[in-house]
Formats: C-alpha cells, sequence, structure tokens
C-alpha cells in the first residue's frame, strides 16, 4: 500500500497487518524519489495513532536520492497498544530538494503522508468459545466461512453444529445445539438471506437462526447478531436492543472495521458477565455499537 506525494512515495514494509495486543511491530520504510531533482532526507518520523501527539524519529545520513530512483531510509519498532481495534500510521520526513539552477539545496521542513494503511490489533487472549448460528448452504459458504475468520481474529473460537460439531443421531440436534450454546461463553448470530418475499421487497433469515439465538437468550448468554442487510428484520431482528451489525456480502471488509468497533465490547461484555437475562446487561455494548452505523458510512464513502 503506498500513499503518493508530489516528491516522493513511501512504502512502508510490515510483515503482518493483524496483531495481538501488547506485541512489538517493525516497519521497514523505503521511498521513491518522484521528482525531477535530486533530493535528500535529514530525518524520518513515524506517528502512531495510537499514542496521541508523539511519534518516533530517527536522523538518517547519506540518502541522497536521485530522480527516479528508490532507497530503504529507516526501521521503526513500536510497541502496539494493550487495547484490541483498528489502527493506523502516519510518517514523515525532512525533505531537502537540489535546485539545478541555484546549485543550492533548499529545505522543504517534514513532509508528511496521509494515513496509511490499518493495523488491527487484536485480543487474542483469553479465547472464548462461541456458539454460531449460521447456515449450512453451499451458497453461502463462502461469506459465512469469512466472518467466521474474523471472529477467530478476536480471539473466539467459534462452534457451530454441522460445521466443527456433529450429532450422530439426526433426532438428538436440538438436544446437541442447547449443550454446545450451555457451554459457550456467548452466541453469535450470521443472518444470511434465504427466501425473498416480493411482498416485503426483502429477504428472510433462515429459520434456525431464531431457534437457536432464542436458546441463547434462554441460556442467559450475550448475543450478537451479523446481519446481511438485505435481511428483512422480523423475530429477534426485530428488537433494537439486541445488538446487530450490517454487512454487505461484497464489502466484507467494511465489516471487518464495524467489529473492531464492536468487538472489543462484546469481550468485555462476555469477561464481566454482566448479562441479566442478557436486556440488563446490554448497556455498555450498546454505546458502543451506537457508532457502528456513522464508521460504516465513513468507510463506505471511501470507496
Amino acid at each position: 500500500m503506498q500513499e503518493k506525494q508530489d516528491l516522493w512515495v513511501v512504502s512502508p514494509k510490515v510483515n503482518k497487518f493483524v496483531w495481538k495486543t501488547g506485541e512489538e511491530m517493525k516497519v521497514d520504510l523505503n521511498v521513491r524519489n518522484l521528482s525531477d531533482s535530486a533530493l535528500y532526507f535529514s530525518r524520518a518520523e513515524i506517528i502512531p495513532s495510537w499514542i496521541k501527539g508523539k511519534k518516533g524519529i530517527k536522523i538518517v545520513e547519506g540518502n541522497y536520492l536521485a530522480s527516479g530512483d528508490s532507497t530503504f531510509i529507516a526501521e521503526f519498532n513500536l510497541q502496539l497498544p494493550p487495547t484490541p481495534g483498528l489502527y493506523t500510521l502516519k510518517f514523515g520526513l525532512e525533505t531537502w530538494i537540489y535546485n539545478n539552477y541555484t546549485t543550492n539545496w533548499k529545505n522543504l521542513g517534514v513532509q508528511q503522508t496521509p494515513y496509511w494503511g490499518y493495523i488491527q490489533v487484536t485480543q487474542q487472549s483469553p479465547i472464548y468459545t462461541v456458539f454460531v448460528s449460521c447456515s449450512l448452504r453451499e451458497e453461502d459458504k463462502p461469506c459465512v466461512n469469512q466472518i467466521l475468520n474474523l471472529l477467530k481474529l478476536w480471539g473466539f473460537n467459534p462452534v457451530t453444529v454441522g460445521i466443527n460439531r456433529f450429532s450422530e443421531d439426526p433426532s438428538k440436534i436440538p438436544q446437541d445445539i442447547d449443550k454446545e450454546i450451555e457451554k459457550a461463553t456467548a452466541v453469535i448470530g450470521i443472518a444470511t438471506p434465504r427466501d425473498y418475499s416480493i411482498q416485503d421487497k426483502a429477504y428472510k433469515a433462515f429459520p434456525w437462526l431464531h431457534i437457536e439465538t432464542k436458546k441463547g437468550i434462554d441460556s442467559n448468554k450475550p448475543l450478537l447478531f451479523i446481519v446481511d442487510e438485505r435481511i428483512k428484520q422480523e423475530g429477534l431482528l426485530e428488537y433494537p436492543d439486541f445488538p446487530k451489525v450490517f454487512y454487505n456480502p461484497t464489502k466484507l471488509d467494511v465489516l471487518e472495521h464495524k467489529l473492531a468497533v464492536v468487538m472489543p465490547g462484546f469481550r468485555e461484555l462476555i469477561a464481566e458477565k454482566k448479562v441479566q437475562k442478557f436486556l440488563d446487561g446490554l448497556g455498555k455494548a450498546g454505546l458502543i455499537l451506537g457508532g457502528i452505523w456513522l464508521v460504516g458510512k465513513c468507510i463506505e464513502g471511501k470507496k
């Protein structure tokens, strides 16, 4: 990923974009001269979004760069924050440009990039086992599997009867579902579209979503819905007190950003076990979820 500047472009290199809280991240910074003149860099800066007003500074020497050339300029090591979320990095270079007519160097000061990329910091300890109610149909697997992988990044071990838990006797599936929900720390429902209603001009969720999530409520478990935006909100989805994250199946990267807003609060809800009949325990998570729509619209607007 690169952010283009008038004079130069920087290419930060990290070995991954998903990190655990508190890890140390190494960033290699390369720069390419886009101008018609020679450039010289005397200082490199890195500005992480999780340390307000702070930046790392490296004095660099001998980085004369002819027009069109590229070079490695600095290496930074950053301690990642203890709080899960999506974070960004910004870079700056104190830039000198050579004037071919006066044969002098001119200091242009520190030129900064816009925010570059996203660093996802996840809470991977402890691992919470969650029962996930989701479609088992083949046509839903590409979307469902991606969402399950996103949940794993946030320190959840998803369990679904029919995916990684199986019943020896089909007649005992309801009882096996009850057992898995009882053992889980929370229930997450992934609402994918099933039948299209011409009257409502919307899709309905698969019936088992309502059955399994209702069992979760009866078991006094925290509940979160991840809902395809084309689905009509009915049944449990109709109640505003139940937290819902909406997604577009063609823009699951936007869902990733939304989950970064939701999951720290959802994990905290699980850890604090404030779930008196569930509805009494949603206050804090509800406040966090309030900003999801705005975050999603801002991200979608950049696409």
